[in-house]
């Protein structure tokens, strides 16, 4: 069977709620034309309805062993019946800091960004390249800044692809928000690689799946990659 968007985010966003917990960790190298400056690390637990998600960048652009960029960034979702109920994040954007708090209250989802409050649709999610559920979804806000925007999806299918040195079957999407990604998940709703260009001075960015470690068996990828050596 074809995983559909809707399926693939049940599995993490607890929709099909399970008493057994679950667990999920990946490792990505973030890659600026093919040289590594950074990472990106993901922890999701599932107990029950719900699902909480821990993403961290860490990333730095050098020349002539100078830093001219670098970000840092952690964020916290929650996630009960696959809705949105918590969401936090702290983010160093080159020495710029930004802080963005959600809440879900009734009908709405409270923003605070930057210490300016704000109201958004019940159904905004933020726009974080780790969850699939953004295909199917109209509307997020910046991890970074808690701007909202428009979200649209083009799907370009299944492709095969290659994934910490193993062969994986991957559903490609380009998300077109905060920027245009090109993500892939696999077919149990991981993401394995991700991919856009910079548009300031046209350089690539890719994060490359290093990692990936899944418990319990049963939401385990096709192909597990192992850790690299």
């Amino acid at each position: 069977m074809k995983a559909t968007p809707a399926v693939i985010a049940a599995l993490w966003l607890g929709v099909s709620a399970s008493a057994q917990a679950a667990t999920a960790d990946l490792e990505f190298a973030i890659k600026r034309n093919g040289e590594q400056i950074g990472t990106y690390a993901v922890h999701m637990a599932q107990t029950g309805a719900e699902t909480t998600v821990k993403t961290a960048v860490n990333l730095a652009v050098k020349k002539l062993l100078v830093t001219w960029y670098h970000r840092e960034q952690n964020c916290t979702e929650r996630w009960v019946n696959g809705e949105l109920v918590a969401f936090s994040s702290t983010t160093d954007d080159n020495g710029t800091k930004h802080k963005v708090e959600a809440a879900a209250k009734g009908t709405a989802v409270e923003l605070q960004a930057d210490g300016t409050p704000m109201q958004a649709d019940r159904n905004i999610v933020p726009i974080s390249l780790w969850n699939p559920a953004l295909a199917r979804r109209s509307v997020g806000f910046d991890a970074m800044d808690g701007k909202v925007m428009p979200i649209t999806v083009a799907d370009h299918g299944v492709e095969d692809i290659v994934a910490a040195g193993h062969p994986v079957k991957a559903h490609h999407y380009t998300v077109n928000g905060t920027f245009s990604n090109d993500v892939w998940y696999d077919t149990q709703g991981h993401l394995v690689h991700v991919e856009f260009v910079v548009a300031r001075d046209g350089s690539t960015i890719t994060y490359d799946l290093a990692s990936a470690e899944l418990s319990p068996a049963r939401v385990a990828t096709p192909v597990q990659p192992g850790k690299p050596k």
